[in-house]
C-alpha cells in the first residue's frame, strides 16, 4: 500500500484517537482507564485493518487480546506483551501520522513493511506444516507453510509461501479450530483440502516475498484452487541448510518493533533425539520445553499448554515411548540464547503428519450450527 492511497481526512484522526488512547491506558493503567478508551482499541483494530494499515492492524489485535485476558483474569495474561505491543501500537500510530502529515512516502513505507504483491498465473504447491492460533470466544487461524514444485516465470521450484486463513468465532462457540477448515472460502474451495497430502494447482493469485527469502500467498475472487493427485516425494523436501539461517542472523538489525519470531527460520530435522530420558516437559511462560538433540546441537521443542497445543503433545509424549525417531519440520526462532522450535510434522513413512491438526472427527452439524449467528 502507498502513501498516497489513503484518505489522510479518515486516517489522520483514527490514528490520533488511537494515540490518545494508549497513553490513557499506559498513564492511568488498566484498571483506571475509561470504558471508552478500551473501545477505542477495539474500534481502531478493526479500522485499521479496514483501511489495509495490516501492520497496525496485528500489532492491535494481539493488544486487545491481552487487555481482554487481564479483564478475565486469565492465567495467560503477559504484562511483557502488553507492554510490547502497546508500545509498538503507539510508535506505529504516531509515526504513521507523521509520515502521512509530512507526505513522508520513505517512512510510511518503512513504517507499513509490506512488501509488494505481485500477480501469479499459476503454480502448484504441497504443504510441508500448518500453524494454528486459536482465540476463544475470538477467531481461530491457520498458517499453511506451502513449496512450489514447478519452476515459473514467477517463483522458482522450492519456494516457501504461506496461504492464511482466519475464522471470527461466535461466543460460546464448542466447535474444535478444525472444523472451520471443512467451511468452503469464496473461491469455492475447502482449506482442509490442503491437509489432504495431495498436490494444490492455484491459479490467478497475488504473492509477496519479503527479506529472507520467503513469501505469502494471497488469493482474490478469480482465484482457482483444486487438488491434483496424491503427492509421494516428501522426503526431497526435509533437509535443512543451517547456512542460510546464519546468513539471516548476520544480516539483521535490531529494532524497536521486532519480536522474537521475527528471526524465524523452516527448520528440517532428519535425525533427532529426546534430550532426556523421562518425558518431563519445562514450563517457560504459557509454552511446555521439550530438549531434544540432532547432530550434537541443543534444542528446544515448544508447544503452548492450553488446548491449542494439546494435539501436539499428545503426539510428541507418544513418540518419546518409541526408538525411532522420523524427520521433523518446524519453525525455530532464538529466546533466552536458546534454539526453540515450533513442532509442526513428523515424516511418517511416505506423507507427512501435521501434529497441530487433531485427528478427532468434526460434528458437521454441531458446525452449521455454530454458523447461524
Amino acid at each position: 500500500m502507498k502513501l498516497a492511497d489513503l484518505d489522510s481526512k479518515k486516517v489522520l484522526p483514527l490514528l490520533d484517537s488511537l494515540t490518545a488512547a494508549i497513553e490513557e491506558i499506559l498513564l492511568a493503567g488498566l484498571t483506571a482507564a475509561s470504558q471508552a478508551t478500551h473501545k477505542t482499541l477495539g474500534v481502531s483494530f478493526q479500522e485499521a485493518s479496514r483501511m489495509r494499515l495490516l501492520r497496525l492492524g496485528a500489532t492491535l489485535r494481539v493488544a486487545n487480546e491481552e487487555i481482554g485476558r487481564f479483564t478475565r483474569n486469565d492465567a495467560e495474561f503477559s504484562k511483557q506483551r502488553l507492554s510490547f505491543f502497546l508500545g509498538r501500537a503507539w510508535l506505529l500510530s504516531r509515526g504513521l501520522a507523521t509520515a502521512v502529515r509530512n507526505t513522508d512516502s520513505a517512512l510510511f513505507e518503512r513504517l507499513m513493511h509490506t512488501p509488494v504483491s505481485q500477480p501469479l498465473k499459476q503454480t502448484r504447491v504441497i504443504t510441508l506444516g500448518v500453524t494454528k492460533k486459536h482465540v476463544k470466544d475470538s477467531f481461530c487461524g491457520f498458517d499453511f507453510r506451502l513449496r512450489t514444485l514447478d519452476d515459473t516465470p514467477q517463483l522458482p521450484r522450492g519456494q516457501s509461501l504461506v496461504w492464511s486463513c482466519v475464522f471470527p468465532l461466535k461466543p460460546g462457540n464448542e466447535i474444535p479450530p478444525e472444523g472451520f477448515l471443512h467451511l468452503p472460502q469464496k473461491q469455492k474451495f475447502k482449506p482442509h483440502l490442503f491437509l489432504e497430502g495431495k498436490i494444490v494447482e492455484i491459479t490467478s493469485a497475488m504473492f509477496a516475498l519479503d527479506d529472507h527469502g520467503g513469501g505469502r500467498l494471497t488469493m482474490g475472487e478469480k482465484t482457482s484452487v483444486t487438488a491434483a493427485k496424491t503427492y509421494s516425494d516428501w522426503p526431497q523436501h526435509f533437509a535443512w541448510d543451517p547456512s542460510r539461517a546464519q546468513q539471516h542472523l548476520q544480516q539483521y538489525r535490531p529494532g524497536p518493533f521486532d519480536l522474537e519470531i521475527d528471526l524465524q527460520e523452516e527448520l528440517m530435522l532428519d535425525v533427532w533425539q529426546f534430550a532426556e530420558d523421562s518425558w518431563q516437559p519445562a514450563t517457560r511462560k504459557t509454552q511446555q520445553l521439550v530438549p531434544i538433540v540432532s547432530h550434537q546441537t541443543l534444542f528446544q521443542l515448544s508447544y503452548s499448554d492450553s488446548p491449542e497445543g494439546v494435539s501436539v503433545k499428545s503426539a510428541l509424549k507418544k513418540l518419546h515411548a518409541k526408538k525411532d525417531r522420523p524427520p521433523l519440520f518446524g519453525l525455530m526462532h532464538y529466546a533466552a540464547c536458546q534454539l526453540m522450535v515450533q513442532p509442526l510434522t513428523l515424516l511418517e513413512g511416505e506423507k507427512p503428519r501435521y501434529l497441530t491438526i487433531s485427528d478427532k472427527d468434526v460434528d458437521r452439524k454441531a458446525l452449521l450450527a455454530a454458523l447461524k449467528f
